[in-house]
């Protein structure tokens, strides 16, 4: 409940209803009245000890006085015996059952027991007899949030703002409501009343520019994180906070300007240092990044997040030892989607020879496409495997004969000595860069029966019909949308066009998901073809790229089924380049048939696009040469 509801409560000067019997009768040297009016003395000052003790000499006298019944259950509550306090309000009610006071008390009483159905019946009781009031439908609201019906709370604050719009609490409330429902309008416009009436905590603040955010709103946005900035510039918590905010929402210029003001407050603040790698890192500052990390780390070495954050540095500046080590921290971290098999012993680099182990998926399937290749090496110290992955990579894994079966749902009853995640192996291994690709490339085969399917296909497809002159071209523009930094590797089809108009080239859509119908719009305009809609499986996909003479793709795990397959592919990364693709460099040891185009400004990738239609007119030079 709010905490202007707990002062209500307890407010002086509550209705007085006595039983005609007990108006004058005399204790002692003094009646009835006068042990009241002192008792309300002591609790009006909150001595409580004393009133209750004088409260209780008049009920002795007075058993139905509903006034004193009131007191004691008011007092109780004050020492957090509720369930005492919902004796004496019920008593009190049976005396006085039209008072609408004790029925709004009541409510308060039942509520702070987690009562929430009986708490409603005393509201509305109240609200029958007394009308509605600012303090009852804040109340009832409060209780029916409580409950979880979020909607008809709303309908209680909203007439509190009707008749009080400047209360901050309703406001709040409201705001918070609609976020709920994904009223992003609503929840902004609340939040920004809430935070004018009272900008005091720094987590409206932070609700407010996240709200802001949403609906993009970013004057305003501006202001609150100014005067966020004046109004808790000391404040190195809210500041962290606020800092991470921005981060989240891809406010980097901001984020950096509240972190350099915060480290100049807290130079050792772990959170403000993991903040500015994170968004140095993000804007493709690698070197910056990796500073503040390694501070974040020496700072608070228990933090798994920092320590995983360095690791992915580490690893892309190749210095493999220190961050498959730590990479280790990312199973320690909450992820609901690790398959943990049970009863079997997890493998810390144990001998092999002559054991069964099951590899276990992980991650994104392009990290499972890439880190597969390490069961070769498994093979190769005498381990027996089998594989358990997601369905879709099943057909292609099975194409290796390092491995002897693949799973796709459970892992099979039969006992295995080991078991371990496909990521986990480079640490145990040894991996360096010089050992890369670690495999001989390719790795995976499609079906000859695929690759002759598609073949012929595409063949159909081409102007005229079975004309194979000229560059056959895929392409793929988007990443699954759910990976947190899909907005910056995925890329708007219409950036392609200058591609597209390259002569004597037919380009093919490999892209799958919501977006792989995209392409057809252009095909009045462009050769293209959309073959996204027709594509089953990752073993189609393989068969497709086999009869191509390039694949154009950004970072995602098409780009890697293309290098585990040897086939040409050119991979356009973002600023914020994953570990993989390592340092400033072209090409890639973990794929050498891959060249990569690297983003030098986030969000600009038209400067990228330019520098692919160079290199396929330089193709085209080079094979009309």
């Amino acid at each position: 409940m709010a905490q202007d509801s707990h002062d209500e409560r307890v407010a002086p000067g509550a209705q007085t209803i006595l039983h005609p019997s007990c108006t004058t009768r005399p204790v002692g040297d003094l009646d009835i009245s006068d042990i009241v009016a002192s008792a309300d003395a002591e609790f009006g000052v909150r001595r409580l000890e004393k009133a209750v003790e004088l409260y209780q000499i008049v009920l002795r006298n007075c058993p139905d006085h509903s006034h004193a019944l009131h007191r004691l259950a008011l007092a109780a509550v004050h020492g957090n015996r509720f369930d005492e306090a919902q004796t004496y309000i019920e008593s009190a009610l049976r005396v006085a059952p039209d008072n609408a006071e004790l029925w709004e008390h009541a409510g308060l009483i039942a509520a702070s027991r987690g009562a929430y159905g009986r708490a409603e019946i005393c509201y509305q009781r109240a609200i029958r007899i007394a009308g509605g009031t600012v303090t009852l439908h804040r109340n009832l609201g409060d209780c029916l949030l409580l409950s979880g019906r979020s909607l008809e709370a709303r309908e209680q604050y909203l007439r509190v703002i009707a008749l009080e719009p400047q209360l901050h609490h309703a406001n709040r409330a409201l705001a918070q409501i609609c976020e709920q429902f994904g009223d992003n309008v609503g929840s902004a416009n609340y939040w920004d009343h809430a935070w004018k009436l009272n900008p005091a905590d720094p987590l409206d603040g932070i609700s407010l520019i996240t709200a802001l955010a949403k609906v993009g709103r970013s004057k305003r946005l501006e202001e609150v994180v100014d005067e966020m900035k004046r109004r808790f510039a000391d404040n190195v918590p809210a500041l962290e906070r606020l800092a991470f905010v921005l981060y989240k929402h891809y406010l980097h210029t901001e984020a950096l300007d509240v972190i350099r003001h915060g480290l100049i407050v807290a130079p050792r603040s772990a959170p403000l240092h993991h903040y500015a790698a994170l968004t140095l890192g993000v804007c493709g500052r690698a070197e910056e990044s990796l500073s503040h990390s390694m501070e974040a780390v020496r700072l608070w070495p228990e933090n798994l997040e920092m320590q995983y954050h360095l690791a992915g540095l580490e690893l892309a500046r190749g210095e493999f030892k220190e961050g498959w080590k730590r990479h280790k921290a990312i199973y320690a971290l909450p992820n609901p989607e690790l398959v943990i098999p049970l009863g079997i012993q997890e493998w810390n680099g144990e001998p092999l020879e002559g054991c069964e182990i099951l590899l276990v998926g992980e991650q994104g399937d392009g990290d499972k496409i890439q880190c597969i290749r390490f069961a070769e090496w498994l093979s190769a110290q005498g381990a027996r495997i089998d594989l358990l992955v997601t369905g879709r990579l099943a057909g292609i894994f099975a194409s290796m004969k390092c491995i002897r079966a693949v799973y796709s749902s459970t892992a099979p009853a039969g006992q295995y000595d080991y078991w371990t995640y496909l990521m986990k192996i480079p640490e145990y291994m040894g991996l360096e860069v010089s050992m890369l690709p670690a495999v001989t490339i390719p790795y995976l085969f499609p079906t000859p029966e695929k690759v002759h399917h598609w073949r012929s296909r595409l063949d159909s497809m081409s102007t005229p019909p079975g004309n194979v002159k000229g560059l056959r071209i895929g392409v793929a523009w988007a990443g699954r949308a759910r990976y947190i930094w899909d907005r910056f590797r995925s890329i708007q089809l219409d950036l392609f066009k200058p591609l597209f108009s390259s002569p004597e080239t037919s380009w093919y859509s490999v892209q799958k998901g919501p977006r792989e119908t995209e392409s057809e719009a252009l095909a009045n305009e462009f050769d293209i073809h959309t073959l996204g809609p027709l594509i089953d499986d990752f073993m189609d996909t393989l068969a497709i790229l086999e009869t191509l003479d390039l694949l154009i793709t950004v970072d995602t795990s098409v780009a890697h089924l293309a290098g585990a397959a040897g086939r040409p592919v050119w991979v356009l990364v973002p600023a914020y380049a994953q570990w993989r693709w390592l340092g400033d460099r072209t090409d890639t040891p973990w794929y050498p048939s891959m060249r990569v185009f690297r983003q030098r400004e986030l969000d600009h990738w038209e400067p990228v696009i330019e520098e692919v239609r160079q290199a396929l007119l330089e193709i085209r030079y080079e094979g009309n040469s």
